[in-house]
C-alpha cells in the first residue's frame, strides 16, 4: 500500500475512504477468533465493520485486546465474554477449520468472493470485474 499508485489506495481515494499507512502489519488471527465469537452471538456484521474501520481507516492494531474490546462494545457484545471465549481456544479450532476449508476450495487470497458457487473473485477488484462475472451468469 505504500505507493500512491497502489490500486487499492487509488480506489479508496476515489470513494472518499481514508486508508492509513502503517509500518507494521499486526496479526489478524485474534480478530478472526473474535469474529467467530461475534458470529455465534449474531453480531458479526457490526463487529466486522468496526474491526475493518479501525484497521484500515484508523490504523489500529486489531491484535490488541483494548482495540477488540472497543469493537465488541460497538457491536453490543460483552468484551470480557468475548476474550474468555477466545482464550479458551475453542474459536481457534473454528478459524483453523474455516481456513482449511477455504484452502481446499483453492482460496488463498483475502478477500475472495464466491459468486453463485461458480466463480471466485480474488483480491480487491473493481466493480467492472464483478459486472463481468454477473453478466456471464
Amino acid at each position: 500500500m505504500g505507493r500512491p499508485d497502489n490500486p487499492l489506495t487509488m480506489r479508496a481515494r476515489e470513494l472518499g475512504i481514508t486508508l492509513v499507512e502503517r509500518e507494521r502489519v499486526p496479526s489478524s488471527r485474534r480478530a478472526h477468533e473474535c469474529t467467530e465469537f461475534a458470529r455465534g452471538a449474531g453480531r458479526i456484521e457490526p463487529f466486522h465493520a468496526s474491526v475493518l474501520r479501525m484497521y484500515w481507516s484508523e490504523g489500529r492494531d486489531i491484535h490488541d485486546w483494548d482495540v477488540l474490546a472497543i469493537a465488541a462494545r460497538e457491536a453490543e457484545l460483552d468484551p470480557a465474554e468475548m476474550r474468555s471465549a477466545v482464550e479458551s481456544g475453542a474459536l481457534a479450532v473454528v478459524v483453523d477449520d474455516r481456513v482449511a476449508a477455504a484452502h481446499e476450495l483453492g482460496i488463498h487470497a483475502v478477500p475472495t468472493f464466491v459468486i453463485a458457487d461458480r466463480f471466485a473473485i480474488q483480491g480487491a477488484q473493481t466493480a467492472d470485474v464483478f459486472e463481468k462475472v454477473i453478466a456471464r451468469l
